[in-house]
């Protein structure tokens, strides 16, 4: 399987910490056009009907999966550790495969709906992507994916992003860019989708928490940003954040900061001959 840097990074991290993003993500009560969900998985699950196909594109250790009504369960991913724990979690109920967003090894045709949780935005060659995903939908398939979107402006927030920029200005951190910025607004992820897919919808999931300043952390620690310091600058941004966020805590030792996603639906468009 032929990698890119940043696809090869993604690989490493993942088999090294399986489980992390449905670690992070799984307990965060989500609001999604004015309904409170358990989480952004959940906003997904919604969608998928008992008699199903479906396939999760970047699945991790299936999490996602676990909770889908669904007859017949995919998996996709590139992390054979993330393979490793999905399949412990769901035993023989699934089919899981080791491959790429860019060449499925899935048959035309196969799904009737495809899921993504927050990795659409991380991976290369998007247009291919995209491609593949309509190759394996059904008529008619549904895609549906969450991905990550700016946040509400938030103390918390503000001190992380400019402690890290920084960083990253004055040391050696080779930070890698990851996946199409054309994900990054709503104009252009229409704009990007249409060739592929009819009926967009585009739907805001709201994140909020009240977090100890070690909790904060330990979110963070769970992004991708911090992985490319080296350890002793890691350390100062952990002892210099920290102090900076207990000044911003109320009475219980916790603050509140949020956190927004988009949720993408589509109807796979008609294939050109």
């Amino acid at each position: 399987m032929n990698t890119s840097p940043a696809e090869q990074f993604l690989i490493d991290f993942h088999n090294q910490q399986p489980g992390i993003t449905s670690h992070s993500f799984q307990s965060l009560s989500a609001t999604m056009s004015g309904q409170l969900y358990t989480s952004s998985y959940e906003c997904l699950a919604k969608d998928v009907a008992s008699d199903a196909t479906v396939l999760d594109l970047a699945c991790g250790d299936g999490f996602l999966l676990s909770i889908l009504p669904a007859r017949t369960l995919i998996g996709v991913d590139m992390s054979t550790g993330e393979l490793a724990a999905a399949r412990q979690r769901l035993g023989d109920r699934t089919i899981l495969h080791h491959g790429k967003a860019q060449s499925l090894p899935v048959e035309n045709q196969r799904c009737d709906i495809v899921l993504c949780h927050m990795a659409l935005m991380l991976m290369d060659q998007l247009d291919d992507v995209l491609g593949e995903i309509q190759r394996v939908l059904k008529p008619s398939g549904h895609f549906s994916f969450v991905i990550g979107a700016a946040a509400p402006p938030s103390a918390v927030m503000d001190a992380y992003i400019t402690r890290l920029r920084a960083l990253y200005q004055h040391e050696s951190a080779k930070a890698l860019r990851f996946g199409d910025q054309r994900l990054a607004k709503e104009e252009s992820i229409i704009s990007t989708l249409t060739p592929y897919f009819t009926q967009i919808k585009i739907e805001k999931i709201t994140i909020s928490r009240r977090y100890t300043p070690d909790e904060v952390w330990s979110w963070f620690e769970g992004c991708y940003d911090l992985a490319f310091l080296a350890t002793e600058p890691r350390q100062q941004f952990h002892a210099a954040y920290l102090q900076e966020l207990a000044a911003l805590c109320e009475d219980d030792g916790k603050v509140a900061f949020a956190d927004c996603m988009l949720k993408i639906s589509a109807r796979a468009a008609a294939h050109s001959h």
